[in-house]
């Protein structure tokens, strides 16, 4: 199994900064990629077997996609995205041994898409009507006494 990592140029500083850079280089299961665009980016999710990101995006769309994801942060501004709430991403922080723990046990669960209850394209319309339906609400709270 390959890793194919789209590498952000302040990553790549860092990891010369720390001596990484070159190892990293000779690894031939590492596949390095400049920053690639939106649909490229789908393209590379939708064939992983796994995605490892630190990423909120790529954890909605792993979601979507059914791609198992591992979130390398300790949370999520996106909890919908999160295994517990049937998405695809579990949260492992920066914790080798729970990274190593996931990944593996992560590889053996079946791929499941999953489109969230109000992922449903839906969403302009519905703040548009809060918008325009704000002044409606406030009077009704007022004239029952939440106000």
């Amino acid at each position: 199994m390959y890793l194919i990592w789209p590498i952000h140029p302040r990553t790549q500083n860092r990891l010369k900064e720390f001596g990484l850079w070159d190892d990293l280089l000779k690894n031939e299961k590492v596949i390095l990629l400049y920053p690639v665009g939106y649909h490229e980016m789908l393209k590379l999710n939708m064939d992983a077997r796994i995605i490892l990101t630190d990423s909120g995006g790529l954890q909605e769309e792993s979601t979507v996609l059914g791609t198992p994801c591992l979130t390398l942060r300790w949370n999520t501004e996106r909890p919908i995205t999160l295994r517990e709430h049937d998405g695809a991403s579990v949260l492992v922080g920066n914790n080798v041994e729970r990274i190593r723990k996931e990944y593996y046990d992560t590889l053996k669960l079946p791929r499941k898409p999953q489109r969230p209850e109000l992922w449903d394209g839906n969403t302009a319309m519905r703040c548009v009507e809060a918008i325009v339906n704000w002044e409606k609400c406030e009077e009704e709270k007022f004239e029952k006494g939440r106000i």
